[in-house]
């Protein structure tokens, strides 16, 4: 089974690179604090000063750190200038991951946001699938999901942690309803419904693997008066009527399972005596205490 994809390719390019500044918003996100410049200082090499200090504008615009082989030539250009130094004197590829890590746990600390962590997975999953309860676009998702940690003070991970938690909510919530489709479904229920995917066509002996489904056919409206097709569109509505009152029963049987399972809940287990449906509604008899 193929990997959904959330962002297309040049949407995660356009995630996962820094942002593209106007001369207007360079300047803002470039002007450092007297105690972000304090610290650039006292690091060791002009290389180190300049990947930090790109770092602390990038994060202050987007909430996310971004490879050193992914900074704009522009704003190299411009941060260099700024702390007078030339380009053609350092080596951006001398840049340990442990100077990394300092660095990345400075600017954190600094803007008063923390790592993602595994903790802050969890709690993300858990807004994820409230959110791929409610039916939402997985790219939609993506983009609350991002709203959700810079409201949290997280820091925002890269594309794949994200699409990762994504997916896996959705498989989950669709391995969830295939369990409730096969716990409520009887055999007779699922020949009814079978019969709205029978390939059909106009020679019925010519049916094969081209000819179209029931359901396809049904969704196809015809405003003839001639009686064959009067009847055939009654019949359709009354095969409609039908599955509809069908669904409409396994909704019911899945809403008292909800109602039970609260109210198992909510009384003490010496207190609840019996739990019946009476006329489609769920009845709790209470012992005496």
């Amino acid at each position: 089974m193929p990997r959904m994809k959330i962002l297309n390719s040049v949407e995660r390019e356009v995630f996962d690179f820094p942002p593209v500044f106007n001369s207007v918003e360079r300047k803002r996100c470039f002007d450092f604090p007297t105690p972000l410049q304090d610290i650039a200082t006292s690091l060791r090499t002009a290389s180190n000063q300049l990947v930090f200090l790109l770092s602390c504008g990038y994060f202050k615009a987007t909430k996310r750190f971004y490879p050193v082989p992914t900074f704009h030539r522009r704003d190299l250009t411009y941060v260099a200038d700024r702390i007078a130094v030339t380009l053609e004197g350092i080596d951006l590829t001398d840049y340990p991951k442990q100077t990394m890590s300092r660095h990345q746990a400075a600017i954190l600390n600094f803007y008063g946001l923390c790592a993602f962590k595994p903790y802050d997975r969890a709690v993300l999953g858990a807004e994820i699938t409230r959110l791929v309860q409610s039916h939402l676009k997985p790219k939609l998702i993506f983009s609350r999901a991002l709203d959700v940690l810079v409201r949290e003070k997280v820091e925002v991970p890269g594309y794949f942690p994200l699409a990762a938690l994504i997916l896996t909510a959705i498989n989950q919530h669709n391995r969830r309803l295939t369990s409730t489709v096969e716990a409520l479904l009887t055999p007779d229920t699922r020949a009814l419904l079978d019969t709205l995917l029978r390939q059909e066509s106009a020679d019925e002996a010519a049916a094969g693997s081209n000819a179209a489904y029931k359901l396809t056919l049904m969704k196809k409206l015809s405003q003839s008066t001639n009686p064959a097709k009067v009847k055939e569109r009654v019949a359709n509505m009354q095969l409609v009527e039908a599955r509809y009152r069908l669904l409409v029963n396994i909704n019911r049987e899945r809403e008292v399972q909800v109602q039970a399972k609260q109210v198992i809940l909510f009384f003490p287990r010496q207190e609840t005596r019996r739990i019946e449906i009476a006329g489609g509604s769920l009845v709790a008899d209470r012992c005496a205490a």
